[in-house]
């Protein structure tokens, strides 16, 4: 997992959700370019999604379930 490069849409999910680690995978197609997948970790806990608002909603919706304080820092993550 790599870092996200300042003022990127990874920094602002990173913003945003500020007791999670962002970072990228990228997944290899035999068939055509390789995409970007972002990545979320807190506490033993993955999720995955190709946008950073689709990532956004999964934190959202995992932090819920656990019982986590959902910690917003930054402003709201949008689709670009």
């Amino acid at each position: 997992m790599s870092a996200p490069p300042p003022g990127s849409d990874l920094d602002r999910l990173g913003a945003a959700h500020p007791l999670w680690t962002v970072g990228v995978a990228w997944v290899s197609r035999a068939s055509g370019p390789d995409a970007r997948q972002i990545v979320a970790r807190r506490q033993g806990v993955e999720l995955r999604a190709w946008t950073a608002a689709e990532l956004s909603a999964k934190i959202a919706a995992k932090e819920i379930a656990r019982g986590w304080p959902c910690v917003l820092g930054g402003p709201p993550v949008r689709q670009v």
